[in-house]
């Protein structure tokens, strides 16, 4: 099969962008999500792939290039999906500690839901920055999107006096990033607690902290009902 043809015709399809070829596109890369998810990026192959939705493997290439291609377009539905339920929060009329628990609750949901896809991006989101390519700047830029949503609700917060002031809203939405991001060193399919229980459980030590007023007190800090 000569590649050059087959990416030629996928590039034009893409451009032209019908409906039925879009669609087509992705069912492929749903079933792809489904077969990765059940044997492992690195175990499944196309041909997997194309099982998965009785066909074959060649049929496959005027839809998508590579396997590398499906993951990334999976990674980037999962940023797409969080970054519109982020926006949605953030246009909601519900106070600041609300908006904060949804996200919060979303950013588990979207982690536990498209495991390991979410655990691949954040790790690899150094390399990613460093590439060039079309997709990596577009991830790269729904990242930082959604990252301004958050610092926008938490600077609310912090101008209603919701949020503590007392600490610089950019740490505090990185603390957030890094409870959510550190996911890819401990959670798994078959961990013990929900999705709902890890976020409410981020939820709580986010916006109450995990000492005891005496805690508070002993480091200097304010008390909670301060």
């Amino acid at each position: 099969m000569p590649k050059s043809g087959i990416d030629a015709r996928r590039q034009a399809a893409l451009k032209e962008g019908s409906a039925a070829y879009l669609a087509r596109r992705e069912e492929i890369i749903r079933a792809a999500a489904d077969v990765f998810r059940q044997q492992g990026y690195e175990g499944a192959t196309l041909l997997d792939v194309a099982k998965s939705l009785g066909t074959d493997r060649a049929s496959l290439y005027y839809y998508i290039g590579s396997k590398e291609e499906l993951l990334q377009e999976i990674v980037r539905n999962a940023i797409q999906n969080v970054l519109e339920a982020a926006e949605t929060i953030k246009r909601s009329r519900a106070g600041a500690p609300e908006k904060i628990k949804a996200l919060i609750t979303s950013m588990v949901d979207n982690y536990v839901e498209n495991y390991p896809y979410m655990s691949i991006y954040t790790q690899d989101l150094g390399r990613i920055a460093r590439q060039e390519s079309d997709w990596a700047t577009d991830v790269i830029d729904r990242t930082r999107r959604y990252e301004a949503v958050v610092r926008a609700v938490l600077a609310k917060g912090q101008k209603d006096g919701t949020v503590r002031s007392d600490v610089p809203v950019d740490l505090i939405a990185l603390s957030l990033f890094g409870m959510i991001n550190w996911m890819h060193r401990w959670h798994r399919p078959d961990f013990k607690f929900s999705a709902d229980q890890i976020a409410d459980s981020f939820t709580k030590i986010y916006l109450e902290g995990s000492a005891t007023d005496l805690g508070v007190e002993a480091i200097g800090g304010r008390s909670k009902s301060a």
